[in-house]
């Protein structure tokens, strides 16, 4: 029993030097091959393709807002009174010049009447002073200062006769006056002669001779108190034909004429007033709210209707890095939830030229050209701007342009199948397409996936494209 154990463990030991002597053989034939090198496959990469072709590409802003009338007023009376015809009820359609309301009138007529007479007055006034005097009456002033005139110089002037006549008389009283003198002598020596006929006589001479000499030389020389009222009367009478001749001076003229101006400017007042008793539409439009009823009173401090214009807008914020891009009467196109794939036509009508200062952004107001009929004020609205359009451009896939790297990259399948890495210069881009500037030509074909796998000479494996491929 003990040899045939003794044989089994013998025979399991050989085993086990055997099956080591094998596996070291075969390590080193492993490591000999290890060692002796073999030639490797080059590694491709799978992408898909495109074709850079030429066509047209548009910058287009898309903006949501509201479309609201262009005019939305509260109209208002110029005039105060009872309404005696409201002529529109809510939803009423009207015309620019159509009535709207009316108020009483009486009083503004009168006042227009008043106004006329006035000014009727002030034109007659005005044409009396640019008439001037009647000639009778400059007939009667020039006699009246011939008349003056001539009594002035009756007393101012003494002709040889009146000289001669008044010497005389002198002569005369002074002879008497020494004759009865010489009486007088004759028996002044007797004493107590005051009551003799003589002393009369010599009393009674004297004083004729007095008066005399005093005729004599207010008639040779007139005195100043003589001319003076004379003088006076001849002046009167030249300023009274003065005047007649020139009744008004040039400032009574120029009063005369602002008088008929101010009587013109409130006779138009009367009539303004008269037409603002009549309640008319500035625009076409339609009645939106009535705040009053036929017989109410009113006044230029209450609303009468509120109006809202035919004329329709559409406001968007645009952000200040576009608002440099976009310009008045630039296409728009509008899409609407009430008419979904109908587009309706408009133009950019204005552009705020200050942004909001919370947003930063800039009110741009678009305006319907077509379709009008169909919107309704307060309609949600998709605005597309049409900022730029380029026309028989390179274009691209969008997929195919790199934006990470400056300037953007493309690979472009080259000869062969190998990637051709591109530097290219980007104009716009939709959602589909980009515009190259330079770096690549209609018909080149650019990878559009697979790009992250590749270098510079990568040999491709294109999967989209049998021409390509082959």
């Amino acid at each position: 029993m003990k040899k045939y154990s003794l044989f089994v463990f013998l025979l399991l030991l050989g085993l086990v030097l055997l099956v080591s002597a094998c596996s070291s053989s075969a390590s080193e034939s492993t490591q000999a091959a290890a060692v002796t090198p073999t030639p490797t496959e080059e590694k491709t990469v799978a992408v898909e393709v495109g074709e850079v072709t030429t066509g047209d590409i548009d910058l287009v802003f898309s903006y949501s807002g509201s479309v609201q009338p262009k005019d939305d007023v509260d109209l208002t009376p110029g005039a105060s009174g009872k309404i005696e015809q409201l002529l529109v009820e809510v939803g009423d359609e009207v015309k620019a010049g159509d009535k709207i309301a009316v108020i009483e009138d009486d009083t503004y007529l009168a006042q227009l009447k008043q106004a006329e007479a006035e000014l009727a007055s002030a034109s007659l006034q005005l044409a009396k002073i640019e008439q001037g005097s009647r000639p009778e009456e400059i007939i009667a002033a020039r006699a009246a200062v011939e008349l003056a005139r001539a009594a002035l110089n009756d007393v101012a002037t003494v002709d040889d006769n009146e000289r001669t006549k008044a010497a005389a008389d002198l002569a005369r009283t002074e002879a008497a006056m020494k004759a009865a003198q010489s009486e007088y002598d004759k028996i002044a020596w007797a004493g107590d002669v005051g009551d003799k006929p003589q002393a009369i006589a010599l009393q009674q001479a004297t004083i004729n001779y007095e008066n005399a000499l005093a005729d004599y030389n207010l008639d040779t020389n007139p005195s100043d108190s003589q001319l003076a009222p004379l003088m006076l009367n001849l002046a009167q009478a030249e300023l009274q034909l003065s005047l007649t001749l020139e009744p008004y001076r040039d400032v009574d003229v120029a009063l005369a004429r602002v008088g008929v101006q101010r009587a013109q400017a409130a006779l138009d007042i009367a009539k303004i007033q008269l037409e603002e008793t009549v309640v008319e539409a500035p625009f076409d439009g339609v009645i939106a709210e009535l705040f009053v009823s036929q017989g109410s009173r009113v006044s230029p401090q209450n609303n009468v209707v509120e109006l809202l214009s035919d004329a329709l807008e559409i406001k968007v914020e645009v952000q200040e890095s576009r608002i440099s891009q976009v310009t008045k009467g630039q296409a728009v196109s509008m899409r609407t939830t009430a008419y979904p794939g109908q587009d309706f036509p408009g133009v950019v009508s204005n552009i705020s030229p200050k942004a909001n200062a919370d947003t930063r952004t800039f009110e741009v107001t678009v305006t319907p050209t077509d379709g009008e009929d169909l919107l309704r004020s307060g309609m949600f609205a998709d605005v597309a701007i049409l900022a730029q359009e380029n026309s028989n451009t390179v274009l691209v896939p969008r997929s195919a342009v790199i934006q990470d790297t400056d300037p953007p990259t493309v690979f472009v399948v080259g000869d062969d199948n190998r990637a051709e890495e591109r530097k290219v210069n980007t104009g716009l881009f939709d959602n589909d397409r980009v515009e190259i500037l330079s770096g690549l030509k209609p018909g080149e074909i650019v990878v559009t996936a697979g790009q992250g796998s590749l270098t510079d000479g990568t040999k491709l494996d294109v999967t989209n494209d049998p021409r390509v491929a082959e």
